[in-house]
């Protein structure tokens, strides 16, 4: 098969998104397909321009330029890229799967389409972002040829709008960090993630001002990820110091994988504040260590936690979020809960999943071709 991944944003950019893409194109590429990816042409963490086409591993990426927010970017030339393939898998609900619908008596190739939490990340402008999900994306989700679920939030989420949805949850490459020997030092914690409005880094910082206070132990939380708001970084690094956490808390920014997966290796716990997430990609790979999670009690985390597979707070309580590190910290049978973390991150590797994407890209071919 040909497939077509759409992404808006994808290597090098970090994030969930973009490594699931590439997981799933070099898994496709493994197996003997084609499977190329169309993107957008600079860097959503510094704006950087990107080259307009490259090679990865296998596959081919193309980059096109865009316009407007990067939550909606409007890049109306990736119709260009679409012809020579089989299939058309949009990853995220936004312009590009907007708009390769509407062109579809131009291309008619069968669609795909990954949900990846739809666009409810942040509380900006609330309603406007209910009123579009009601109207708009009802409209999309019932016109692609195959919608995929792909956490159970998404499921809760979208299945109200159509009953046309499958689902086959994101998987991860475990391998590598499966692999990492962990020699915990107690007190280090680490998170990991993108430094974004979304990801409750300033509640985060809160809740160690009270661990602090009320835990005589000393601790050291690294946070890990490049920063994607301009500004947010040196806000959050003004509320550490005022907190008086500047030799507790460390932005580490961008780091190589190497250095992140050390990082792992040595912490004690991951602290996971985000106020909202699709999935949590991170989050499994580190349960995937055998790092035990304490994570924000949103509606993607919960289902990471099944008994002691980790710990589900509320970092917008800094005293009761603090408490709960406090409890995770004290665990006496700290070796059965990474084992649970370990076992219940290995249901989401990538062995079956890649069977049934290429059974449901199969399946939308033929009915495309039958409808012909």
């Amino acid at each position: 098969m040909r497939v077509l991944l759409v992404a808006r944003v994808f290597w090098p950019n970090i994030g969930g998104i973009e490594r699931h893409v590439q997981w799933l194109a070099e898994a496709l590429v493994a197996r003997g397909h084609t499977a190329d990816v169309v993107t957008l042409n600079r860097a959503f963490e510094d704006g950087r321009a990107l080259p307009a086409s490259e090679t990865l591993n296998g596959v081919g990426i193309a980059r096109v330029p865009f316009r407007g927010s990067t939550r909606y970017p409007v890049a109306p030339s990736v119709l260009k890229h679409v012809a020579n393939y089989d299939v058309v898998h949009v990853h995220a609900v936004d312009f590009l799967a907007d708009w390769l619908v509407a062109t579809r008596p131009i291309h008619r190739k069968p669609i795909v389409l990954s949900t990846h939490g739809g666009f409810f990340h942040t509380g900006y402008a609330r309603r406007r972002q209910r009123a579009w999900f009601e109207t708009m994306t009802r409209l999309l989700v019932n016109s692609v040829d195959a919608l995929v679920y792909t956490s159970d939030q998404d499921r809760d989420l979208f299945s109200p709008l159509t009953d046309r949805g499958v689902m086959i949850r994101n998987a991860v490459d475990l391998a590598p960090w499966q692999a990492i020997e962990r020699v915990p030092q107690p007190g280090q914690f680490v998170t990991l993630g993108r430094v974004d409005v979304h990801k409750g880094i300033a509640p985060l910082l809160r809740t160690l001002a009270a661990l602090r206070d009320r835990d005589p132990r000393p601790f050291h939380a690294n946070v890990i990820g490049p920063e994607v708001v301009d500004g947010l970084l040196r806000s959050l690094t003004e509320e550490r110091n005022a907190l008086k956490l500047s030799d507790r808390v460390t932005f580490s920014g961008k780091v190589a994988a190497e250095t992140m997966m050390e990082a792992v290796r040595t912490a004690d716990l991951g602290l996971w504040p985000a106020e909202y997430e699709s999935f949590g990609i991170s989050v499994v790979e580190t349960m995937a260590a055998g790092l035990v999670p304490v994570l924000q009690d949103n509606r993607a985390f919960r289902y990471f936690v099944d008994g002691p597979t980790g710990v589900l707070t509320d970092y917008g309580d800094p005293a009761r979020a603090a408490a709960d590190i406090q409890r995770a910290r004290d665990l006496e049978d700290r070796g059965l809960w990474e084992v649970a973390a370990r076992t219940k991150a290995a249901q989401y590797g990538w062995d079956s999943v890649i069977g049934e994407l290429e059974g449901l890209y199969a399946r939308v071919i033929a009915a495309r071709k039958g409808a012909a």
